[in-house]
């Protein structure tokens, strides 16, 4: 290929001698030199990259490690906790026994004195065969409470009566159904001279509701 020699106007010429393999020479070394700077830039490139990824995978180890200390540590305050936690089950449990054992316990002073308070003169509670209802539930209302032991079948059985006069029965039973915590009363039968001679045995049917109970054994509910 014919090189063209340039010539500046006012200045000494010049011509370029070298050959032109000498040329393409020099053009061959500025380019090794280049590529060799370009892969020197990328290896310095890849060994930043390497040494800051070991860098972030390290800090993540040691984080790692630190949540790893800290839930061993906490697991080990849970077991040592598991003693207090068994008891607390162990208390809970028996407690909900005790109100399903004793939830029908009832406040028998209280029973017999509303019967004995509502008998006629001579007369006397001689015996009585009472039967518990279902266990009353307690709620968070007391108002409802109230309302539900009122209405509910707290004791139901019969009464044994021994009096020495004749007693009008249903005159009796009347009064007996206005007694606190009496919902039903009916006359059972009356026999003469069973106990004694002149005396007179009366049975009562009668249902008392759920004041009866002395409520130290309900069982709550949470709403």
């Amino acid at each position: 290929m014919a090189r063209i020699t340039v010539v500046t106007p006012g200045g000494p010429p010049r011509v370029d001698l070298l050959p032109r393999s000498e040329v393409e020479r020099r053009e061959r070394d500025a380019l090794g030199r280049t590529w060799v700077r370009v892969g020197l830039l990328a290896i310095l490139l890849a060994v930043v990259l390497i040494a800051g990824a070991f860098a972030v995978n390290l800090f993540t180890q040691q984080r790692l490690a630190a949540e790893q200390a800290r839930s061993a540590q906490l697991i080990g305050q849970i077991a040592a906790l598991s003693d207090v936690s068994n008891a607390l089950k162990t208390e809970a449990d028996l407690t909900q026994l005790r109100a399903e054992a004793m939830g029908s316990d009832l406040s028998w002073a209280g029973i017999f004195d509303r019967i004995r308070g509502s008998l006629p003169a001579d007369t006397n509670l001689t015996g009585f065969e009472l039967t518990p209802g279902a266990a009353p539930v307690t709620s968070k209302d007391a108002k409802a409470d109230e309302k539900a032991a009122k209405t509910g079948v707290g004791l139901t059985g019969t009464l044994t009566l021994d009096s020495g006069t004749a007693l009008d029965l249903g005159a009796y039973v009347r009064s007996l159904r206005t007694v606190e915590g009496v919902l039903t009363a009916d006359a059972n039968s009356t026999t003469s001279g069973a106990s004694a001679a002149g005396r007179f045995t009366y049975k009562v049917d009668v249902t008392f509701d759920q004041t009866v109970y002395s409520g130290n054994y309900a069982k709550a509910v949470t709403k």
